[in-house]
């Protein structure tokens, strides 16, 4: 339900930006880096605590990336778009809503620290990345 409600909102993010000619495209493409990038930050998270090894070079990264976006495409067609509008603007959703607020805003943040934070714990990892 959670990830639902971040797709509603990339989605309307990207109406008011300017882009009602890509509707599905824009936030599956927004949202799916922002999964993607969370993945290759919490492996190499677990790599550095030497719990698994670093699973990503340049292809498996770009491929794998490519899939979520291709999955998030595929899954918030027009008819489930227009069903979750309807469901999180439903009035028993109300209560729920500054709840999911809050926790769509500290995921933003959160993921925006680590994004910065982790390249400086291991640099080494975004140089494997990149094949350096």
């Amino acid at each position: 339900m959670i990830f639902d409600y971040f797709f509603l909102k990339f989605y309307y993010g990207c109406l008011k930006s300017g882009t009602p000619e890509f509707p599905r495209f824009g936030p599956s493409f927004s949202f799916g880096v922002l999964l993607g990038l969370n993945v290759l930050i919490f492996n190499t998270l677990l790599e550095k605590f030497e719990i698994v090894p670093f699973l990503f070079n340049k292809t498996t990264a770009i491929i794998s990336l490519f899939f979520i976006i291709s999955i998030l495409y595929i899954r918030y067609n027009n008819s489930r778009i227009e069903a979750l509008k309807l469901r999180f603007s439903a009035e028993a959703f109300q209560p729920k809503k500054k709840k999911f607020n809050i926790i769509f805003v500290l995921y933003i943040v959160l993921t925006a620290l680590t994004m910065f934070l982790v390249p400086l714990w291991e640099p080494e990892c975004l140089l494997r990345l990149f094949g350096w």
